[in-house]
């Protein structure tokens, strides 16, 4: 390991840059807000609470009945180590020198700043994408699994179920792959009957793909519900916005509580190890999470061991928040390495309290 090859680099110079990103583009930080921890695992009681059990009538002088306490289960598991890693070649650092003489040897110039900034914010974001994966894909599924098709190595020691009870997961009245499908009639009403009857919950939340709420807006009863009376009249209904849904489920308050559809917009890329990218979203096709809350858990966080000032090691490094930035390079072969490393995983609390439901089936039978 040698020194970055970059002019004038320094670790306040690479602070200055790498303190601008952000995690606006993600959701992970909202549904699991970042928690540091002192351990690489993490642990969370999970309480089937907010049921009222009613007290009951004795005869005075009689022993009182004991009610059973709620049942609370640990949820628990490993922090994995999340890296990324970019490499500037031989041919891509001859340009830099060029760069570097046409501008007079000013570290400053901003074609400069920008050649090594595109690594350190790919890095950053690589992190920050991993993350959105792990959350989107364990709160749709009920748990994440990490294989050759999703990992460029078999993790398999990361893996988390939340053991959502079958109960928990279900299918829906009609699929809708058609549009003769009953959201607003009998899906909703059913899951929102379920978890108040099993735990008390009130749902206050339905989370789904984009591809998803397509489908659902599609079905004819939610077109002719979400139209307005003339539209009804003339007959020249259209498929409903997300705002319009909302604004029906809103007027419903006797049937849907307050409900409001989220819908989670996003694409993350994976490299596996032969090289081959995948794009799509994270959150699963034809699944609707119903939640009390936006806030679904934590993201568990640890400052990684990397972060240390290690004897002898002459490495760039800038933490910031949850991921570290390291940069440094290599005289054989030449190149200049930036890194993104972070401890952390968003870990889903009370997930035994929510509902996951199939739009394209009657019962689940999502893996």
């Amino acid at each position: 390991m040698q020194k970055s090859l970059m002019i004038g680099l320094n670790e306040k110079d690479m602070a200055a840059v790498i303190h601008t990103y952000d995690l606006k583009d993600y959701y992970y930080p909202t549904l699991f807000p970042l928690k540091e921890t002192t351990r690489l695992d993490w642990k969370m009681l999970e309480a089937q609470a907010g049921l009222k059990i009613a007290a009951d009538l004795v005869s005075r002088g009689s022993t009182i009945p004991r009610k059973t306490r709620e049942a609370i289960s640990r949820i628990q598991g490993d922090i994995p180590k999340i890296t990324i890693a970019r490499e500037k070649n031989e041919d891509e650092l001859t340009e830099y020198d060029i760069m570097v003489a046409m501008s007079s040897n000013n570290p400053d110039l901003r074609a400069l700043v920008e050649f090594w900034a595109e690594d350190t914010k790919f890095c950053w974001d690589g992190v920050a994408a991993r993350l959105e994966w792990i959350a989107l894909k364990e709160i749709s599924l009920g748990k994440v699994t990490f294989t050759t098709s999703n990992n460029a190595a078999i993790v398999s020691e990361y893996n988390v179920d939340y053991l959502v009870p079958a109960s928990n997961k279900i299918g829906v009245q009609t699929a809708y792959s058609g549009t003769s499908g009953k959201p607003l009639t009998v899906d909703f009403p059913k899951a929102l009957k379920l978890g108040k009857s099993l735990y008390g919950a009130k749902y206050k939340f339905a989370f789904m793909n984009v591809e998803t709420f397509d489908k659902l807006a599609a079905q004819e009863e939610v077109v002719k519900r979400c139209a307005t009376v003339v539209e009804n009249i003339a007959n020249t209904q259209d498929v409903p916005s997300l705002e319009a849904v909302n604004n029906y489920l809103a007027k419903k308050k006797e049937t849907f509580k307050g409900l409001q559809i989220i819908v989670i917009d996003q694409d993350i890329t994976i490299e596996l190890a032969d090289g081959s990218r995948n794009t799509g979203n994270p959150f699963e096709d034809d699944v609707i999470l119903f939640s009390e809350s936006k806030v679904l858990g934590n993201t568990w966080w640890k400052k990684p061991i990397d972060a240390k000032k290690l004897p002898g090691s002459v490495a760039e490094k800038v933490m910031h928040g949850h991921t570290l930035v390291k940069k440094f390079s290599n005289e054989e072969p030449v190149q200049e390495v930036t890194q993104g490393i972070a401890n952390a995983f968003p870990a889903w609390n009370l997930a035994g309290r929510s509902v996951l439901m199939q739009t394209n089936a009657t019962s689940w039978n999502k893996n």
